[in-house]
């Protein structure tokens, strides 16, 4: 039976003209910079964020770009494209938040404009792609960690948009898209290791399937191995570089990868372990921060099967292997980390989205209008009231350099007071390093963690979320003013 939903079969598979798409995407990228944008120059940078936008500043102030540093030391847990592209935005914008946060937010935009295009040519509908990005956007997961300095908008972005050329080369044959889907896997790879081989799966597990018993001839197979050879080019030359210059092998695949899988029983180093959980962890994160669009993504699975002759079937196909090859992949993986169900809810949304419009009484909805409302409506609500969005955790240093020439007195940070690696991060971003383990003269600035509890006399400058901004007086007692 059809289903009357005035979303499907808007336009036939030859009705689609990309000038009408970027006209239709301007919602889109206006409900996405709404969402991801505001406030971004404003918001804290703590955790990870602070981590990673230190060793982008290193990139360009040790003029290592190949090797990245961290803390004093060589960092090799991450591959380096998110890192290389944040050093390139400190090098336009400056050493501030701003800068940080924009590789994260425009990835996210762009990641809702290749979302959107890959929905509307399965789908055939601009209306259910619009509401399959409300789905996306309104997802905590999605909201909460391309609102952070994350690499998971970035790794989304290039696997969507390797998905995306293989529908074509499903449609064309061309040897440039399968050419092109290598290369944007293999730029997920260089971000985030192993999860760049997630479209290699769907294509291998795609071709098993009866569907594609026609495309298995000589001529996919010799376009497969080319694809794969520039897959490979892209990402394996750094590794073999940091390989050859650094313990990276040892260090990433025995003390990061197993200690992942493996909950470290397998490592050496007792100052890396990972704690990892249950199961059922990712069904608990789903029944918490996903609960409203759980029972659509279940209906929308069944309605999608059940309504599958009214969609695109090679990318139907793709994204429902994708999305069910995201959920296994990220079982193996002790630690279970909420965000690592990031990938999964870019796919998930398109089931949600056609299990809410299977509603009866949502038949005649223009879900693009949802859009407007909510973006024009958030915008308008942030430029009449603007907020900030988190606590002050390190954004006081950047005051700390004027505050010392104007009144003439040095500042000198002690490392063995900052045992917290973020706390040291923060330093190293917004101070540099100039300061560090200098030897104190007189009277100096300083910055201690928020527990410090020693012996050292100062008057309290700034209290943040994470440290404590101090004036040190050898001569005069400890004073513990609560200025905010």
């Amino acid at each position: 039976m059809l289903l009357n939903l005035n979303l499907v079969n808007e336009m036939d598979a030859t009705d689609f003209c990309f000038r009408r798409f970027l006209s239709k995407s301007l919602w889109v990228i206006v409900f996405a910079l709404a969402v991801h944008a505001s406030n971004m120059s404003s918001a804290d940078l703590r955790g990870d964020a602070i981590v990673y936008a230190s060793i982008a500043k290193n990139i360009l102030t040790l003029h290592s770009p190949l090797i990245l540093h961290f803390d004093g030391a060589t960092y090799l847990n991450k591959p380096p494209l998110f890192f290389w592209l944040t050093a390139l935005s400190l090098s336009v914008f400056g050493y501030t938040i701003f800068a940080v946060k924009f590789v994260a937010v425009l990835t996210a935009i762009l990641l809702n404009v290749a979302l959107f295009y890959l929905f509307v040519r399965i789908a055939r509908s601009y209306n259910l792609g619009y509401l399959a990005i409300f789905c996306v956007n309104t997802t905590y997961v999605i909201y909460k960690n391309a609102h952070d300095v994350r690499m998971e908008s970035l790794s989304a972005l290039l696997i969507t948009v390797s998905l995306c050329f293989l529908w074509h080369y499903l449609r064309s044959a061309k040897c440039w898209h399968l050419l092109l889907f290598g290369l944007m896997s293999g730029l997920a790879v260089m971000t985030k290791g192993f999860l760049g081989l997630l479209p290699w799966a769907v294509w291998l597990l795609y071709l098993c399937l009866p569907l594609a018993r026609e495309l298995r001839t000589k001529r996919l197979f010799w376009h497969s191995i080319a694809a794969f050879g520039l897959f490979l080019a892209t990402f394996l030359w750094w590794y073999v570089y940091i390989s050859l210059h650094t313990n990276f092998f040892h260090h990433f695949f025995y003390d990061e990868v197993i200690a992942r899988l493996f909950d470290g029983g397998l490592q050496a180093q007792e100052s890396v372990h990972y704690h990892s959980k249950p199961v059922y962890q990712y069904l608990l994160y789903m029944c918490r921060d996903y609960f409203l669009y759980l029972p659509f993504f279940i209906f929308g699975c069944y309605k999608c099967y059940q309504n599958s002759h009214q969609f695109d079937r090679n990318g139907l196909t793709l994204i429902a292997i994708f999305t069910l090859l995201s959920w296994l992949a990220i079982q193996v993986i002790s630690t279970r980390a909420e965000r690592y169900l990031f990938t999964f809810y870019t796919t998930a949304a398109f089931f949600c989205a056609f299990g809410i419009a299977s509603i009866p009484q949502l038949k005649r909805v223009q879900f693009v209008n949802w859009l407007k409302v909510l973006g024009i409506s958030y915008i308008i609500f942030i430029l009449v009231a603007p907020m900030k969005l988190s606590w002050n955790s390190y954004r006081s240093l950047r005051d700390l350099k004027q505050l010392s020439y104007n009144a003439n007195i040095p500042i000198a940070i002690e490392n063995r007071l900052l045992p917290d690696y973020g706390d040291r991060a923060g330093v190293e971003f917004f101070l540099g390093n100039e300061f560090v383990n200098a030897p104190p003269q007189g009277r100096y600035f300083t910055v201690l963690p928020k527990s410090y509890q020693g012996d050292l006399n100062y008057l309290l400058i700034k209290r943040t979320r994470q440290l404590l901004i101090v004036l040190v007086e050898p001569s005069t007692f400890k004073v513990m003013s609560q200025s905010e």
